[in-house]
């Protein structure tokens, strides 16, 4: 009867762990998406702060007599305003949404850099959070600064003024829509961060032998290879030893000595 054959040992210890594997693919897109969103945002946010945003015109007798644009950092002028409107422009400036805006798409920019560095590593990595963690701060930053700037756009429009001699317009410029679009993205790459944030299955833990192993070959019972177990027998005495002697006269347990015979 062959004897069972037992497979190879597969050490788990520090000298012959393997390196843990990488998350799979499919949990990784979204950390690369997120990223990817996040850089497209922050440049739709950048360039819009510099493109008109509002406008206003002001006709007099059907001929325009003041025009300008207003952008994220200042306003320029389609007709060159008269001295006394030169002085109370200079006086004034514009909202600067631009500030905000601009630091709101470089926490995009430092989360989408961060999450590209940490593409490989496990989400609940530091680099992992930390990317997540500008994505979303930068991408709320970014709704909220487009949110508050349409709110006063909104309110701008309401000014406008038709009087027959005098019209007064208001309206958005090229800026705005590419800043809502910007902010649209922007709650994208939020929403991708936080599905991101799933953790990879842990792997299972290596076991010494594999689970499929059995210590006896496939189709015999066990108990053909439970034997009684035997104690060995003394070794005999060679032939005319003392020990020999001493054992024939050593009387036997099922014949005791008689009293008379001692």
């Amino acid at each position: 009867m062959n004897a069972p054959q037992q497979q190879p040992y597969q050490p788990t210890g520090p000298f012959g762990a393997t390196p843990p594997p990488r998350p799979p693919s499919d949990l990784r897109l979204p950390r690369l998406f997120a990223a990817m969103m996040g850089v497209f945002a922050g440049l739709l946010v950048l360039i819009a702060t510099f493109l008109p945003q509002s406008t206003y015109e002001q006709v007099s007798d059907g001929k325009t007599v003041s025009k300008f644009a207003e952008t994220g950092w200042t306003r320029t002028f389609d007709i060159e305003p008269s001295a006394e409107e030169k002085e109370f422009y200079d006086k004034t400036h514009v909202a600067r949404y631009g500030i905000p805006l601009s630091a709101a798409a470089l926490t995009l920019f430092a989360g989408a850099a961060v999450g590209f560095a940490a593409y490989q590593r496990n989400s609940g990595s530091p680099a992992a959070t930390t990317s997540r963690t500008l994505l979303i701060a930068g991408g709320a930053g970014t709704a909220a600064c487009v949110w508050m700037l349409g709110m006063d756009i909104s309110a701008s429009l309401s000014f406008g003024q038709d009087t027959g001699r005098f019209v007064s317009r208001y309206g958005t410029g090229s800026g705005f829509w590419i800043l809502l679009a910007g902010g649209l993205v922007a709650l994208l790459t939020i929403g991708l961060a936080v599905v991101a944030n799933r953790r990879e299955p842990a792997s299972p833990r290596q076991a010494p032998y594999p689970a499929a192993y059995t210590p006896y070959p496939p189709g015999v019972p066990p108990r053909q290879y439970q034997q009684a177990y035997e104690p060995p027998s003394p070794p005999t005495p060679p032939a005319g030893s003392a020990l020999q002697q001493q054992d024939i006269l050593r009387p036997s347990p099922g014949n005791p000595p008689q009293p008379g015979n001692t």
